[in-house]
């Protein structure tokens, strides 16, 4: 996994960290609490199947939640 930036309408996360898959699925974004937890609770309370719109990197991508792991304190998201 690689650091990344991204941002997310207003909330900019400088140690986002972008994985490849390594069976199927897609690649993935890992976002720690810890850089905002205001974007966390918003990511929270958003449907699964809601697309994000963001800029990973420079690039506009879609995001869609795939799951919050408790032990790290950071969401994972799907990158479309």
């Amino acid at each position: 996994m690689g650091k990344s930036v991204i941002r997310i309408g207003s909330y900019e996360i400088d140690d986002a960290e972008l994985s490849t898959p390594e069976a199927k699925g897609g690649d993935t974004v890992h976002i720690p609490c810890k850089s905002d937890p205001d974007l966390c609770m918003q990511l929270d309370a958003w449907d699964d199947h809601t697309s994000v719109p963001a800029i990973l990197d420079g690039r506009h991508s879609i995001l869609y939640k795939e799951k919050y792991d408790k032990q790290k304190d950071e969401w994972i998201m799907r990158l479309e």
